[in-house]
């Protein structure tokens, strides 16, 4: 096998069929914090309330925790069982594609409709009564996972739906 000098630093010596040097790599192409964060933090078995993952986009929290290779995912909702999805929302109040999400005081999400009721989205009659919610909260460049929540099907109506908080910790698959 034979050995060249990095032709970037001209220090290192690298085979000869390669291009640069592992240090002029990372110069070239530095890994991010995310990065970082996915090469190198193990996934807890169990997530808990509170648990935060510094990744900026949905479909990096879905590939980190369930091993996903989705290349891009914008929805609110991922599907994992016909009971279970996980759910990530901005709990801010600010509308979104017609929607309000908050937190409120009593430790509910409350999820107000307040688009355009004569054009309504596919979704709003959808209640997904027997569904369980693992909702994780974005915030900026990070994900907090916040519980998982079950719909408060006697508060619910056609424009406001409410959840209710059913476990502080999952494992993405328990439902």
């Amino acid at each position: 096998m034979k050995y060249k000098k990095c032709p970037q630093c001209e220090l290192n010596y690298i085979k000869e069929d390669e291009d640069v040097c592992e240090i002029c790599k990372k110069k070239i192409n530095p890994d991010t914090e995310e990065d970082n964060f996915m090469k190198n933090t193990k996934r807890n078995e169990v997530i808990k309330t509170g648990d935060t993952f510094p990744l900026s986009k949905n479909y990096k929290l879905i590939n980190y925790l369930i091993g996903t290779n989705l290349q891009k995912w914008v929805q609110a909702t991922y599907k994992l069982t016909n009971t279970y999805y996980m759910w990530i929302i901005a709990l801010d109040g600010i509308e979104r594609a017609g929607w309000k999400d908050v937190f409120l005081k009593d430790g509910r999400i409350k999820e107000n409709f307040v688009g355009d009721k004569a054009n309504p989205p596919s979704n709003l009659g959808k209640t997904f009564e027997y569904a369980y919610k693992a909702v994780f909260e974005k915030n900026g460049d990070s994900f907090t996972f916040i519980g998982v929540y079950k719909l408060d099907i006697k508060n619910t109506s056609l424009f406001e739906r409410y959840y209710i908080k059913v476990s502080d910790t999952t494992t993405l698959y328990d439902f």
